[in-house]
């Protein structure tokens, strides 16, 4: 559990508040909202609320742990550091009657203060319902890690509540006060040790340690009433089995060899694709197609890493050859549940997918969302309304889910089913309701 970029900790906190205040009944109907990790007195609009980072200080419990190695002598860059976050959240509207500028900022912070409090843990496969239905807060980035924040709202007395803003100079700001925890920034991971050296050489390399920017990817969609097919970029990439997964960034060709690891963490070490995957590179951009297997492991949606490790061959001093390996950093990215088709039989409707099996994912790897619903998962076969199975038999059936309709639904509504299994959401698919 540890990231670099603390940026995504208040990018969660921002995604969970302008998804779900809008999304209760008391907001008032088709009013915007502004969620902004800003500075308060720099954040306006007729409802708005800034979500901002002030202060950070050391955690206690993990300063004095050596996290990679037992050595005293590591340095400390090799060590994990724990850091508490403490955040101010302010309403500011910036409506001109002072009156209703007071009561929309104390309905912004009472729908912001039930919204964290719904949510004091949040990790992978936290979601927050929104207007278009259930949304994963935490960033694609932060997924697949282990990161789990815990947010806490501090008892600051009221008589020190006016020391956050300058007592003299500014009136008091309605605000609440929150604590983060649980955020490990990322040590730098030991490569290599040291060995007895037989030969001195040297050997010159032209170009830079392999360097990735990021992924991205691609998908074409049909949108339901709209004949005009559309297409989507995705950065960091979400892609599905059998799509072009393209990796940028400088240095991505060895003079001998080029290769795309996959990191996870269910594997013990990081994986190599094999020839299957058409890796192709420029230097600049990976492409490859992703398969269900890399050589003998098998590629279950989710969150992986992509490192690219670039071989190249010197001559040593003795005459012989060595080769010397390069390996880029790791960036995140998504392979999405393949759907191959969704068929209507009797009063189940039945999805077909590639390239796993449902029935062996654990209930909370795999959820199932139709329109605003999300459906629970059942071991009865045909399942009952508002609820999905995984066939485990016939074998015919082990790449199928099938699910039926919550009641109520109305005859003809057109309807997006999104899988998600293990934090990586399928492309948009529509159904009719019968």
């Amino acid at each position: 559990m540890a990231l670099l970029d603390i940026s995504q900790v208040t990018q969660t906190f921002v995604s969970a508040l302008q998804s779900r205040l809008p999304s209760f009944s008391d907001w008032p109907m088709a009013t915007p909202l502004t969620v902004s990790p800003a500075a308060p007195d720099s954040v306006g609009a007729n409802h708005a609320i800034s979500f901002y980072l002030y202060h950070i200080k050391e955690a206690a419990h993990t300063k004095n742990q050596d996290w990679q190695a037992s050595n005293t002598q590591v340095p400390q860059a090799f060590k994990s550091m724990g850091l508490t976050l403490y955040y101010i959240m302010t309403p500011r509207s910036n409506i001109v009657d002072l009156e209703d500028r007071a009561y929309a900022d104390q309905l912004t912070m009472g729908l912001a203060l039930k919204t964290l409090h719904e949510t004091p843990i949040i990790d992978d496969t936290t979601t927050v319902n929104s207007t278009g239905g259930p949304v994963i807060v935490m960033p694609l980035a932060m997924r697949g890690r282990d990161n789990r924040l815990r947010i806490t709202l501090r008892s600051t007395p009221a008589n020190e509540a006016s020391e956050y803003w300058q007592a003299g100079t500014l009136s008091a700001r309605l605000s609440a006060y929150y604590e983060v925890e649980a955020t490990l920034l990322e040590p730098e991971q030991l490569q290599s040790g040291g060995g007895r050296v037989f030969a001195v050489g040297i050997h010159t390399f032209i170009r830079n340690q392999p360097q990735i920017i990021g992924t991205k990817s691609s998908l074409t969609i049909t949108i339901p009433g709209d004949p005009e097919p559309r297409s989507l970029e995705f950065s960091p990439a979400e892609v599905s089995l059998g799509n072009t997964l393209e990796i940028f960034g400088s240095d991505l060709k060895g003079d001998s060899a080029t290769a795309l690891l996959l990191a996870h963490r269910d594997f013990i070490d990081a994986v190599e694709v094999d020839a299957a995957w058409s890796l192709e590179t420029n230097g600049s951009s990976v492409t490859v197609t992703v398969q269900a297997a890399a050589g003998a492991q098998a590629i279950l949606p989710g969150v992986y890493g992509a490192i690219i490790r670039t071989t190249d061959r010197r001559r040593l001093p003795d005459g012989r050859y060595r080769d010397f390996d390069r390996l880029s950093n790791q960036v995140a990215f998504a392979i999405t549940p393949s759907i191959l088709n969704i068929n209507l039989v009797a009063t189940e409707f039945v999805i077909q997918v590639q390239g796993f099996e449902p029935h062996l994912l654990a209930n909370d790897e795999i959820l199932l969302f139709v329109g605003q619903h999300r459906l629970q998962r059942t071991n009865v076969n045909p399942p009952p309304q508002g609820e999905f199975v995984a066939p485990a038999a016939p074998p015919v059936d082990t790449d199928k889910v099938i699910f039926r309709l919550p009641a109520g639904i109305a005859p003809g509504s057109q309807m997006m089913v999104r899988l998600v299994v293990r934090g990586a959401e399928s492309g948009p698919h529509w159904i009719e309701a019968p």
